[in-house]
């Protein structure tokens, strides 16, 4: 026996949570009924079982005439792996007051499966005549009252008026704070409208878009606008004849506040996706082409649609390898009428050496508030290879020094074979071909005197010297030059930077001579490696790493405002050391 009752005790324990009232509301309808005129009151109770709920209460100064049910709406949610159902059933109690006063409800109890709710007293204030409604006022409308944190709310404020008015001047605005704003055009034409029974003229005087920022309770504060009310006075002695004066009054008009319930967003089976926005999105991502050149900008775009706070969205990571740098990613947030925006995002990369990254699909996700659930948007995110080294010259323009390289080489093609030939004394098999056209002093047949002598001597003298200068201009040419003229050389760079200011291309220069072993030709090596491998002291390989991107984002026209970079004439001492 003892076995029996433990079981079920147990089992009552389990069960009665299931049928509890979650929560239970009570609405009056009309808020402020008359006398002698019906008014409803409304339960809508939210419970996670089956059993049907019993209401009871005491009426004192009003009497319930029927009871109705309105109907059962259900969802079903899922938190950690669990569905949980949810049921909202609305009865709907018809109550009369005979008099004018206070009608209350009281001792009100909600019981499902013996778990017993109490709700609080319910005070209604029965009118003898409908409250006069005045010629003018302001109203302000929300959208909804309870929203998640992020979710859109629709606010306007409208001012209501009978007869005509003058002239009306906003004299405060709502503050609205707690909320990110997404202000309206307003060209609204004045309509007319039926406001509890009464016709009144309309005009829309403020509308926004607002976000709640902040879990709890916020305010759409009052709006307040001065006008001034034409009134007719017909007392006067041609009142009967419909000609009475007119004379204006001045109004201060303020809306009443509206509160706002802000509800967090489930924690439980967030995607690592999120992107924090609410309401329904779509994302976009485009690329100009999926092949690159070392050093060459990788450009990519994405572009969201929503209905959700994308001002507060952050910019996703779409490309990560270990040679690819991303500069600040741009972004624009653009209204696509009142319901829904959209923010591009505006990526550039910069490969600094050879990548090959494969096409992946990117998870992006929003919370959908009329389900209650987080939803996952595919995004594919085109592979990419980039190809190339980067190659060291000492070209004043950087960005063109391949193609600089190319050109000289196009228009020198002739000096330079012969003069290959002319120096190639190692293989002894190579000869000049005939009809060459080579440097080589006139050689004068005849009788040998002293002054043909001295002539041959002159004539081999001036070939000579030609050939040398010809021969230094050439190696020079190709960046072949002792030591002493390399440092001449790198001295004229950093002068002309002391004097015009730093530039990507001739830091780069300068900094290209610690490469001894001329890694950077072969690629797969960056100047910044170079660097960190070089004699310099700490202080000095900062500064010109510093330098370098500074100077480089310069040149791409994304140059950080917290970057700077200044000449040093130190540390440009210290590089001299090593040449």
């Amino acid at each position: 026996m003892k076995l029996i009752k433990f079981l079920f005790i147990t089992i009552l324990f389990v069960i009665i949570p299931t049928l509890r009232a979650e929560e239970v509301e009570v609405e009056v309808s009309p808020p402020e009924p008359l006398m002698n005129e019906s008014f409803f009151v409304t339960f809508k109770i939210k419970t996670t079982g089956n059993v049907e709920p019993y209401i009871s209460f005491t009426p004192s100064g009003a009497v319930v005439q029927g009871k109705s049910e309105q109907g059962v709406s259900i969802s079903t949610t899922v938190i950690n792996g669990k569905f949980t159902t949810s049921r909202e059933q609305s009865y709907v109690y018809e109550l009369f007051a005979d008099h004018q006063g206070q009608a209350v409800l009281r001792n009100i109890k909600v019981e499902i499966g013996g778990k017993v709710t109490n709700v609080k007293d319910v005070h209604v204030n029965v009118l003898a005549q409908a409250r006069k409604v005045p010629d003018a006022f302001m109203e302000a409308t929300a959208s909804k009252t309870k929203v998640y944190l992020g979710e859109a709310i629709d606010v306007n404020y409208y001012l209501y008026f009978k007869t005509s008015i003058a002239a009306n001047d906003v004299k405060e605005f709502p503050k609205l704070n707690k909320f990110i704003k997404r202000f309206h055009h307003i060209n609204s034409p004045v309509e007319t409208v039926q406001y509890k029974g009464q016709v009144f003229k309309r005009i829309l005087a403020y509308s926004a878009k607002l976000f709640p920022e902040k879990v709890g309770n916020a305010v759409l504060d009052p709006m307040t606008i001065s006008v001034q009310i034409v009134e007719n006075d017909y007392s006067s002695p041609f009142g009967g004849f419909g000609m009475g004066s007119q004379h204006y009054k001045n109004k201060d008009l303020a809306s009443p506040r509206i509160e706002i319930e802000v509800l967090p967003l489930p924690s439980e089976n967030v995607p690592a996706g999120f992107t924090g926005m609410v309401g329904e999105h779509e994302f976009n991502l485009s690329i100009a082409k999926n092949k690159y050149l070392v050093n060459e900008p990788i450009e990519v775009k994405l572009e969201v649609k929503g209905k959700g706070a994308l001002e507060n969205m952050d910019a996703p990571a779409i490309y990560t390898d270990n040679s690819l740098e991303q500069f600040d990613t741009k972004s624009e947030v653009t209204e696509l009428g009142t319901q829904a925006a959209k923010k591009v995002f505006e990526y550039t990369y910069l490969a600094r050496g050879p990548i090959s990254l494969k096409s992946r699909d990117l998870n992006l996700a929003y919370f959908d508030p009329s389900s209650g659930r987080y939803i996952e948007k595919k995004v594919n995110i085109p592979g990419i290879e980039v190809s190339g080294v980067a190659a060291v010259s000492n070209t004043s323009n950087g960005a063109n020094q391949g193609q600089n390289q190319n050109i000289n080489k196009d228009q020198s093609g002739t000096e330079n074979d012969f003069l290959s030939k002319l120096f190639s004394s190692n293989d002894s098999s190579k000869k000049i071909e005939k009809n060459t056209i080579g440097l080589v002093g006139p050689m004068i047949k005849g009788e040998t005197k002293w002054f043909d002598r001295w002539f041959d001597v002159l004539n081999f003298g001036l070939g000579a010297i030609t050939i040398v200068i010809l021969g230094k201009w050439y190696f020079e040419s190709k960046n072949i030059i002792r030591n002493g003229d390399h440092a001449t050389e790198v001295r004229k760079i950093i002068a002309h930077m002391k004097n015009k200011g730093l530039n990507y291309s001739e830091i780069y220069n300068v900094v290209s001579i610690l490469d001894k072993q001329n890694k950077m030709a072969g690629g797969g090596v960056s100047i910044f490696q170079v660097i960190d491998e070089s004699p310099l002291n700490n202080e000095a390989k900062a500064y010109f790493k510093n330098t370098l991107l500074v100077c480089e984002e310069k040149s791409f026209g994304i140059n950080k405002k917290d970057k700077k970079a200044e000449f040093d004439s130190q540390h440009f001492k210290e590089i001299l050391k090593y040449i």
